[in-house]
This record gives C-alpha cells, structure tokens and sequence, in this order.
C-alpha cells in the first residue's frame, strides 16, 4: 500500500505523526515521488513549485501557522494520506 510508504516503524520513531525535520536531507530516504524505475520524473519541478509558493506565502502571510486544537482526519482512500481539511491561521496587521 502506497499509505503506508515513510510510516516504516523499524524506520522511523512515531511514524504516524507527521516530523518534516524528519527528510529535511537532501537524500531523504521516502517515497513522496515514488522509487527507482517508477520515480516521478517532475519531481525536481516540483520540490521547486512547492519552495517558491511556501515562501511568497510565508511573506505574505505574517506568522502563517496552523490552527490549533483542530482534529486532523484523512481522505478515505487506501493509496494517499491526505487530509479533508487542514485550516490554517496568521497575523493581519498588513491587510
């Protein structure tokens, strides 16, 4: 199953709670964009699209964290482990 892929306990301490510090080298061993032969080809493009977005959001967004105490559930689906929701607060000063 693809949503087990990074949840390895022999791999990985607490491996259902989600540690980006954890595959912050630039050789993470995970399988975000698959593995050997069936790697995803865009993958360079997209760690790319993923940094700039993340910093024209932090700049633009002072203090973008996520809410607190909300409850975390997943897209019932036995391939992906995304979540239904995921709400996020920041500062408004500047709006």
């Amino acid at each position: 199953m693809y949503a087990s892929a990074n949840r390895d306990e022999t791999k990985y301490s607490d491996s259902d709670r989600f540690e980006i510090e954890r595959f912050k080298q630039a050789q993470a061993n995970h399988f975000a964009f698959g593995h050997g032969v069936h790697h995803c080809i865009g993958s360079n493009l997209a760690r790319r699209e993923a940094r700039i977005a993340l910093e024209i959001l932090s700049s633009r967004l002072p203090n973008l964290r996520l809410r607190p105490n909300q409850k975390f559930t997943h897209v019932p689906t036995m391939i992906l482990r995304g979540f239904t929701r995921l709400e996020v607060e920041w500062d408004n000063r500047n709006f």
